[in-house]
């Protein structure tokens, strides 16, 4: 059923670019967020490639991506700009996060716990923190690519320079 909605949904109503929302890519941000693994995000976009190709439709699939949600390090951050990098996908639906009254991520964002585990939650606060994790968003662009690089060595994740930043010196 899944596929037959998904198909008139796509090849019939959608008016050029669909907009959807798996926030991040990493388990541990997402199991917080409570929401499902981002297989399922990577399954619908093959998907929607699939339904626009059997249509000759091109349309775009525009997904939303949050940083600095509690729970969220750098690490997970550089992680997200891999994967995203690796689908094609150049960001622009992004936003930092932003606390919200009566909402579940303000509740461990402001006590730095989660309250169903009472497990501690870091979350990044000062400005610094958080337009550290911002920046992995926009790893194409020229003018950050020097910070980017400088966190991955901080971090340790030397590893990602070339999956990222491929390699250039900055």
């Amino acid at each position: 059923h899944f596929r037959a909605y998904f198909e008139e949904i796509v090849g019939k109503h959608v008016s050029g670019r669909l907009k959807v929302a798996p926030e991040h890519t990493s388990e541990k941000v997402l199991n917080i967020m409570r929401k499902p693994s981002f297989e399922l995000f990577h399954e619908l976009y093959r998907e929607f490639k699939r339904v626009n190709r059997e249509n000759g439709l091109n349309q775009q699939l525009i997904p939303y991506f949050i940083s600095s949600h509690p729970n969220c390090s750098p690490e997970d951050m550089a992680d997200l700009a891999v994967v995203t990098k690796e689908q094609g996908l150049k960001l622009e639906q992004v936003q930092d996060f932003t606390p919200t009254p009566m909402t579940l991520a303000t509740v461990m964002y402001y006590s730095g716990y989660d309250p169903y585990t009472l497990e501690r939650v870091v979350t990044a606060r000062s400005i610094k923190e958080k337009s550290r994790q911002v920046l992995f968003f926009f790893w194409y662009k020229k003018e950050y690519r020097k910070q980017i690089r400088d966190d991955l060595i901080k971090m340790g994740r030397q590893d990602l320079i070339p999956k990222l930043l491929g390699n250039s010196r900055n």
